[in-house]
């Protein structure tokens, strides 16, 4: 996010996993015979518009098998069955900007509340938040640079899940790189700090960044606004050059060595992490204008990029500081907020609840902001820009999760279709961030990495969030199952939240 509605860097939301129970069993590696068949199932593909309908799905080896007309006849050897009468089935939701909470930020944090709770060897914290968003039919997250203990983590997580030792979606994990920003990049004797790799502010260290980051095993590059100008194409470059997608932030502007709305657009990322980061664009000069709203979507349009709207974030901030308070998470998720996320939605923490996040400059245009970041993703969609679905979770007032389902909502309500939400929700992110496996619909060939729906999501939206269960990896988590597993761990969340009440008296 831009300046005015920045995330704090420091506040550690819900990083972390306490070992108040023994360690519950490693998930159990899939089988690679492991076969399953949905019967009499509605199939939304999402890659166009067609609805196929009493289909029988084969599921093995993690893959679409075959999709079969009404009237199949399966065979014992098709697999385990599960019943998809009055039932839909589409692609898994991905996550294309979140920040996971996870064991590993915990190891390193500075806040000594957090840092002086002991951790296990279970990883039961990693476990819920992994567990929480496949029970919202997210099979695929994107998370979107943190610290290098929480990406160290997040590293093996992935791996971890990936060899099924782990439940979980597919995690992808980004490597952030930054620099100063440029109100304070300079000593009051006009000395500029010294470049380094982890805040590189020349084009040899950027590369050097980027470098690192391949090596090291992450999937994405994002580069962060703070980096200039030249240092800024170096990193884009490089990684177009390695083979690495970038989605990130746009550069900083209105400093001598900052780039400029051309420059951003002739050196495009392959996706942008917000709209708002183009209203950013907007508002340098006069403000927000409407007048830019064109001219903005067209440049995006034009230079390739993607945008991952993130527009229920915007809306959160505008409803904390107009309504001073964190909203309601719909329904049941509100028990899902663990004790320690919960204690960083709250003052003095949330620094959106703060007062001197309200007398910021430009604090009281947020509102418009919101407005005009809807429009102009209408303006993107209806000239054919890739859109993805992110949440920026876990800011304050947006669970693991449920945040997805309330993203698909925000692009329905600014004019996509129903299944064009579907697309954004899965297909565009799958094409952004694993094109090499697959266009992520549901067809004969694809990975099963699906969601079972038990009503009709191109009826009503909303009905996203009537989960019957997921697969991911062509592995079948009912919702039951789900509940199983997070009930494992309750006596963990019970002792969470006692180790910590005595933190807010």
């Amino acid at each position: 996010m831009s300046k005015w509605v920045r995330i704090g860097v420091s506040s550690l939301v819900g990083l972390l996993g306490i070992g108040l129970a023994a360690a519950p069993p490693a998930a159990a590696a899939p089988r690679d015979e492991a076969r399953w068949a949905i019967r009499d199932v509605t199939v939304i593909p999402a890659d166009n518009d067609e609805v196929l309908r009493h289909r029988t799905v084969l599921i093995r080896d993690g893959r679409i098998a075959r999709i079969l007309d009404a009237g199949a006849v399966l065979r014992p050897q098709d697999g385990e069955v599960v019943d998809g009468r009055g039932k839909y089935l589409v692609p898994g939701f991905v996550d294309a900007h979140v920040h996971l909470a996870n064991e590993g930020a915990i190891r390193a944090s500075k806040d000594p509340v957090l840092a002086g709770l002991p951790l296990d060897q279970g990883h039961r914290y990693d476990r819920r938040i992994l567990l929480n968003l496949l029970r919202a039919g997210v099979t695929g997250a994107a998370n979107l640079g943190g610290s290098a203990a929480s990406d160290d983590n997040l590293l093996w997580l992935r791996d971890e899940i990936a060899a099924g030792r782990m439940p979980g979606p597919r995690l992808y994990v980004g490597k952030r790189i930054n620099g100063p920003r440029a109100a304070v990049a300079a000593k009051p004797d006009g000395a500029v700090p010294a470049s380094t790799v982890d805040a590189p502010t020349t084009a040899a260290d950027g590369i050097a960044a980027v470098r690192r980051a391949r090596e090291r095993g992450y999937d994405f590059i994002k580069p962060y606004q703070f980096l200039n100008r030249e240092t800024y194409r170096a990193v884009v470059e490089e990684a177009q050059r390695q083979g690495l997608i970038t989605t990130g932030h746009l550069p900083e502007l209105g400093c001598a060595d900052c780039a400029d709305r051309a420059f951003a657009f002739a050196h495009p990322l392959s996706n942008i992490a917000h709209s708002e980061e183009l209203a950013r664009y907007a508002r340098v000069g006069s403000g927000l204008a409407p007048a830019d709203i064109d001219a903005l979507a067209q440049a995006v349009a034009v230079s390739g990029a993607s945008v991952t709207p993130t527009l229920v974030t915007l809306k959160t901030i505008v409803a904390m500081y107009v309504q001073r308070a964190v909203p309601a998470v719909p329904g049941d998720w509100a028990q899902r907020v663990d004790p320690v996320t919960r204690r960083e939605w709250n003052p003095p923490a949330n620094r959106y609840l703060s007062e001197a996040f309200r007398a910021q400059d430009g604090a009281d245009s947020f509102s418009a902001g919101y407005d005009f970041a809807r429009v102009l993703t209408r303006q993107l969609w209806k000239r054919g820009v890739p859109l993805t679905v992110g949440t920026d979770a876990a800011l304050p007032g947006l669970a693991f999760g449920v945040s997805v389902q309330q993203e698909m909502i925000e692009l329905r309500e600014i004019g996509l279709s129903p299944v064009e939400v579907l697309r954004a929700a899965s297909i565009n992110a799958h094409r952004l961030f694993d094109p090499e496996r697959g266009r992520g619909a549901v067809r004969e060939g694809e990975r099963a990495d699906l969601v079972l729906l038990d009503a009709d999501p191109l009826a009503d939206i909303h009905n996203v969030a009537r989960v019957a269960g997921v697969f991911v990896r062509g592995q079948w988590w009912p919702q039951t199952r789900i509940e199983a597993a997070l009930a494992e761990d309750a006596a963990f969340e019970r002792g969470l939240a006692e180790r910590l009440a005595p933190q807010a008296e």
